[in-house]
């Protein structure tokens, strides 16, 4: 669940840093007021989200599915945005499936000399069964990127949505958040 604004300069090597890490913040507390609360009026969620990835942070949460990534550093911002009531009707539903409208996650890869601009537009669907995610696909729409990068980016996306390469880490990851997380952090305010 999750990013567009234009990312300026060039990918820091600086993973999290104090500023993504409050917006973050920020972002999760939003979301977590809507699970925890259940309040159906109010507004839906929109949080702009970026993150900075180092080369070798990639290169090892990828290792373990046998890919590779030749590129250098990431940073990517995106617009998120999810309609309260979808929310609210995953959590509470014995089944439901959220359809988010096309998002465009906009990145910034650092290359030996250069950076490449890669823009990403994915319309990602996520299945709840029981208030857990259970599916989720990335679903991606529109790749503008050159085409050293694009390739990648679709085999990749494909390959995931067709064969789950990072399926269970992203339900594992949502479920945590969702329950246990926005109970704590709902808890501690």
């Amino acid at each position: 669940m999750a990013v567009s604004a234009g990312a300026a300069g060039t990918a820091s090597a600086e993973e999290g840093s104090a500023k993504e890490r409050e917006a973050l913040k920020a972002c999760e507390k939003k979301i977590c007021e809507i699970v925890v609360k259940k309040e159906t009026s109010g507004a839906d969620f929109a949080c702009t989200l970026s993150k900075t990835w180092s080369k070798s942070t990639i290169q090892g949460g990828i290792e373990k599915k046998r890919l590779t990534w030749g590129f250098g550093n990431a940073r990517c911002v995106i617009d998120v945005g999810i309609k309260r009531t979808d929310i609210l009707e995953a959590m509470a539903k014995p089944a439901h499936t959220i359809e988010l409208a096309p998002q465009t996650v906009k990145c910034q890869v650092d290359r030996e000399k250069d950076t490449l601009d890669v823009n990403v537009t994915l319309a990602p669907k996520l299945q709840f069964k029981g208030g857990k995610a259970e599916k989720a696909w990335v679903n991606v729409k529109q790749i503008d990127a050159p085409a050293v990068i694009r390739g990648a980016i679709w085999t990749v996306a494909q390959a995931e949505d067709y064969f789950g390469l990072f399926h269970g880490d992203m339900i594992a990851e949502i479920n945590e958040f969702l329950g246990q997380k926005c109970t704590k952090a709902m808890a501690s305010n």
